[in-house]
């Protein structure tokens, strides 16, 4: 990166909103609106009707799922996440009386509003399910197993959670603000700020293209500077395996410090916020200003942790630099049939 990029860095404003830590957010009452059920009846018998069709959410629009009342609060939510704090916490949705075909119709015509829902893996799904299942396939990517998650950011603009099954035991998420994270360490460690900001090639997963390479052939930042804004982008585990993986591939003593500190610092206590998602709650998140983290889950003998989420394109989009994008035609990952979104490192091959 260049000296002027570098100084630009050191010398922007952060907006206050943005940069919040676990004084200003010591719970989730903090982040949380609860959801008036005769406001959401409206979607809510649209969902029930659609799903008596068998009509799949994903081929749904806004015309067969109206907000009607819920459209102020909607835009509330989306000025939060783009301009506030960059997260929200919905609750009281109506897990306990919907299916789960009914649920997934009620988040997805939430989605719509909130902005377009893109693919999140090779298999091309828009309405995406967080369960485990390493029973069946034990190289499955993070969404689709029970491991800790450190915190890391997705290739969507927006990311959304609804809770309708918790883990009997972990599953804990977390939640940081990345526009902190790089205050902190702009103040304490210019330095390192530098490599951060120069960023690492990230490993695929095996999700690449046919005609792209595996691992990434430029350095994805984990700050950059945009039109004056700060976004962040980090997923640790694919720096570690793309380093693991290709011998060109030298983590200098100074990057690996720099990482160090990352880690670090978005685990912070007086920085975090961390809670147990409870059925019904929904939360939304800005990628580019917040870093989410998950612990290791167990199930329940009756049922599976599961999650409903999105991955949505913010419109108008977040200005950003080119170098963040992970896959060509981000946000999301580009769909390829009959694939799956697994692969095996040499950390966990038998």
């Amino acid at each position: 990166m260049t000296d002027d990029l570098l100084q630009a860095l050191l010398d922007v404003e952060v907006p206050t909103a943005g940069r919040w830590t676990a004084t200003e957010v010591p719970d989730t009452d903090a982040i949380a609106v609860d959801v008036d059920p005769d406001v959401l009846a409206g979607l809510e018998a649209a969902a029930v009707a659609l799903a008596a069709r068998g009509v799949d959410p994903v081929d749904a629009g806004p015309d067969d799922l109206p907000l009607d009342r819920l459209a102020s609060l909607v835009d509330e939510v989306r000025h939060e996440v783009l301009h506030g704090r960059g997260l929200v916490l919905l609750r009281g949705l109506p897990v306990d009386r919907l299916s789960v075909d009914e649920m997934a119709l009620v988040f997805w015509g939430l989605g719509l509003g909130l902005g377009r829902a893109v693919s999140q893996s090779v298999m091309g799904e828009r309405l995406g399910h967080v369960v485990n299942v390493t029973d069946v396939d034990p190289h499955a990517r993070a969404y689709r197993n029970r491991s800790e998650l450190a915190p890391h950011s997705d290739p969507g603009d927006l990311l959304s959670f609804l809770c309708l099954h918790p883990a009997l035991t972990g599953g804990i998420s977390r939640f940081v603000s990345s526009l902190t994270v790089f205050d902190e360490i702009r103040a304490d460690r210019p330095d390192l700020l530098a490599h951060l900001a120069n960023g690492f090639r990230y490993h695929r997963f095996g999700e690449q293209g046919p005609d792209e390479e595996a691992i990434t052939p430029h350095r994805i930042p984990v700050f950059s500077l945009r039109d004056g804004l700060v976004s962040g982008r980090y997923v640790p585990e694919y720096v570690q395996i793309a380093a693991d993986e290709d011998p060109s591939i030298e983590l200098s003593d100074a990057e690996v410090e720099a990482l160090e500190l990352l880690h670090a610092t978005t685990n912070r206590a007086d920085l975090v916020l961390d809670f147990t998602m409870a059925p019904g709650e929904m939360v939304l998140a800005n990628n580019f200003t917040v870093l989410h983290a998950r612990t290791a889950f167990t199930d329940s003998p009756e049922h599976r942790r599961h999650l409903l989420r999105l991955w949505l394109a913010a419109e108008p989009p977040r200005p950003v630099v080119p170098e963040t994008r992970q896959y060509p035609d981000e946000p999301g990952i580009p769909p390829q049939p009959g694939r799956t979104p697994s692969f095996a490192s040499r950390y966990d091959l038998p």
